[in-house]
This record gives C-alpha cells, structure tokens and sequence, in this order.
C-alpha cells in the first residue's frame, strides 16, 4: 500500500479531506493504518505541488476518530479498475439528427448567416 497523506479535516456531512503527497486516480480505495476500507477518493483539487484528496467515506466508517491519522492508497490496478466512465454527451443534432423546436424547425437558408425560423402553415 501507498502512503496518500494525513487526514486535515472532517467535513459535517462525513467527507474527509486529505492533504496528499501525488494526484491518486478518481475512485482509488483508500485505507487506514490498520488495513480497513475507509472509503474511495471522490475529488482531486487544489495545488499541484500539495493536492488535497476528497475522500467518500464507507457508510459504517467512523471519521472523526481519522483526524491527523496517515491514510493509505490501494494497489494500482485496483485504482484503474474502479475509475469511473463518465460518457461524453451528445448534442441535440447529434441525438436526432436535426434539431426541433417547439414552433417549427430551424434551419439555415442559402446566403443567410443567422438562423431563422420557419412558420408553420396555419390551420383554418
């Protein structure tokens, strides 16, 4: 196991923030001293020299008792494993094809550089 860093603060919804020694990978496992689950890193933020590591903790985890305790990061191939896939959105066109409005379709007409929209005939 890796050493991550010393536990500064306990946050009143039960986060724990961590000033870390490297960037681990979103969702590494994140252990104590003696070898238990505390939870898995949700955030990286902060400088890139000091980063501070969000960590979501286990739901039968006790945190306040984790105060300027050292933690520790599970192996590598268990940090890739449980990185989260976060799927790239697609935009309306992309979607569908062709982009509908509410009144109309928009489209873009020979010579014309903005959008207009057409009417829709109307009923009588």
């Amino acid at each position: 196991m890796k050493k991550l860093g010393t536990v500064k603060n306990v946050i009143h919804d039960g986060t724990i923030l961590v000033s870390a020694l490297e960037t681990p990978a979103p969702g590494a496992k994140v252990y104590d001293l003696r070898g238990a689950e505390v939870g898995r890193v949700s955030r990286v933020f902060g400088p890139v020299n000091g980063p501070y590591v969000s960590v979501r903790p286990k739901a039968q985890a006790e945190t306040l008792g984790l105060l300027e305790s050292t933690l520790y990061l599970g192996s590598e191939e268990q940090a890739e494993f449980n990185r989260p896939h976060v799927a790239k959105r697609k935009t309306p066109r992309e979607q569908h094809g062709r982009f509908k409005a509410r009144s109309g379709e928009i489209s873009k007409k020979k010579g014309v550089n903005t959008w207009q929209r057409k009417e829709k005939p109307r009923k009588k």
